[in-house]
């Protein structure tokens, strides 16, 4: 689905996808994000600790955003090479494709078992098991989400460290930037005008 606006000069503007369609690439990465920043922001305050100045320790087994290690998920449609990112803090894996795939969609994926109930949630699932060194089966793959997420990785080191409060901030930022690449300054700027 798409929010479509008109700007000043009367022009239709496609503000942005709601839901992607067709065929969609889906992975998740990891990144740290700890209390980095002002001393005086609520959640340092409100847990008594001082922010980090160095970096964080690192970690075994999949992060959390508890651990100060926050799952991004990349959700790629390669039909419009529209890419959502999302940074879910209380939210499964799967409610976060859900949301973001219209169902019936095909949905590529790699073997995590989080994404192991898709097809019964309405969708054509298949995935490429990485751990058995396959990495592409046809037009099975997620190369894609994988170059996405490097990207947004690449885009976050910039900042030398992101509090975790503020990742989704950040992240959809990037995906605003991303998804506008081939836009001009002045369609950009009149996106953020009329963005709600």
């Amino acid at each position: 689905m798409l929010q479509v606006r008109q700007d000043s000069h009367g022009e239709t503007i496609v503000i942005s996808f709601t839901q992607l369609d067709g065929t969609a690439e889906s992975d998740e990465f990891y990144i740290k994000a700890g209390l980095k920043g002002r001393p005086y922001h609520k959640e340092i305050i409100r847990l008594g600790n001082k922010p980090r100045r160095r970096g964080l320790k690192p970690w075994r087994g999949r992060g959390t955003f508890e651990k100060e290690q926050p799952m991004i998920t990349c959700i790629h449609e390669r039909g419009s090479g529209m890419t959502l990112f999302d940074v879910p803090i209380q939210q499964p894996l799967l409610d976060v494709v859900c949301s973001s795939v219209s169902y019936g969609s095909t949905v590529y994926t790699d073997e995590y078992r989080a994404y192991g109930q898709l097809q019964e949630h309405g969708f054509v699932h298949e995935r490429v098991g990485h751990s058995g060194k396959e990495y592409a089966r046809g037009d099975v793959h997620v190369n894609n989400c994988e170059c996405r997420s490097n990207l947004c990785q690449l885009w976050l080191k910039k900042f030398m460290g992101v509090n975790r409060y503020n990742l989704q901030a950040y992240v959809k930022s990037f995906q605003f930037v991303h998804n506008l690449r081939d836009k001009t300054r002045e369609e950009r700027f009149r996106r953020i005008l009329c963005y709600n």
